[in-house]
């Protein structure tokens, strides 16, 4: 069994952990990035070089590269290329290739992010409430149902770039001609929660939830394993609601003991390390899957209480 993995950027671990599942039963991760200086290129059993997501020659490529490395399977690490694989599934399943991502509807609804604030809205789902129309939000400011600081975001950006912070109405008017989304400041802690969800039976087959202690460039640098029934209860009402399949990583404040859904990101999460290293193994899951077997739902358990620390490396080209 051979993986493709587009867009690996600097997931050198993650590449790692498919590396050794695959490995053990003679099978390979092929990895591609369109800048060859993306260090996890270098750790997986083959890699290529591949044009920007947006050439339009960029999935004549993969499919190029699927052939010459006889992939089974294909799945991306970044939010703008997932549902760009997502249009094309049915076409990759004629060649007997399977892209692990979500329907391409849930997909655009997770990158959206004023449609994940209706899309939850609308399901009584706990959501930062979100805001595109300026007008709206000065209004919402007079009547004070908003306040100062807010949060200004672009309305379809990932690993946090672009993410600004306004302390005036002055400041807020910058971005009137921008395509962004507004949200109020949330002062509570941060959890995230990192989901299988199984390609055979579609439930979750692992929930992993941790806090988040600290940030760094959108990623969970720290964090400590958590046991919540009702964050649990949360992520699981939204699962049933969305459909997602495969990896999704789920974004949470908790803020006066409720908790409030801040992003969804239906892929392999940046802190999935913590989970996978606390017997979460969604690399063997997808293995699993592929072979045509199911995985057990919500096992094996996981120990609440342990805390993970990145730190950073560095290969010599």
């Amino acid at each position: 069994m051979n993986i493709l993995i587009c867009s690996v950027g600097r997931r050198v671990k993650l590449v790692e952990y498919f590396r050794k599942e695959l490995n053990q039963i003679n099978g390979m991760v092929v990895a591609v990035d369109c800048d060859p200086t993306a260090p996890a290129l270098y750790h997986a059993d083959a890699y290529e070089i591949v044009p920007r997501i947006d050439h339009q020659e960029y999935i004549s490529h993969i499919k190029y590269h699927c052939h010459k490395y006889q992939i089974n399977a294909v799945l991306s690490l970044i939010d703008p290329e997932l549902s760009l694989l997502a249009g094309f599934k049915d076409e990759f399943a004629q060649d007997g290739i399977e892209v692990i991502v979500s329907e391409k509807k849930i997909v655009d609804i997770c990158f959206d992010k004023y449609q994940t604030y209706e899309f939850l809205r609308k399901r009584e789902i706990p959501a930062v409430p979100t805001y595109v129309n300026l007008n709206e939000v000065m209004n919402a400011i007079k009547i004070r149902e908003l306040q100062f600081p807010l949060i200004v975001k672009p309305r379809k950006g990932s690993a946090s770039i672009g993410i600004s912070m306004v302390t005036s109405l002055k400041q807020l008017e910058e971005y009137r001609n921008e395509e962004m989304v507004i949200q109020p400041f949330i002062n509570g802690e941060e959890y995230g929660v990192d989901c299988y969800i199984d390609l055979i039976t579609n439930k979750p087959s692992n929930i992993f939830m941790k806090r988040k202690i600290k940030m760094r460039a959108g990623e969970t640098d720290k964090s400590i394993s958590v046991k919540d029934p009702e964050l649990k209860a949360l992520v699981g009402k939204l699962i049933d609601v969305l459909n997602p399949s495969g990896p999704i990583d789920i974004d949470c404040f908790k803020k006066e003991d409720k908790y409030i859904i801040s992003e969804i990101n239906p892929r392999f999460g940046g802190g999935y390390l913590h989970a996978h290293e606390m017997g979460q193994n969604f690399v063997k899951n997808i293995i699993n899957n592929l072979s045509g077997r199911a995985n057990t739902e919500n096992s094996p358990d996981y120990k609440e209480g342990t805390t993970l620390v990145k730190y950073d490396n560095y290969l010599v080209l």
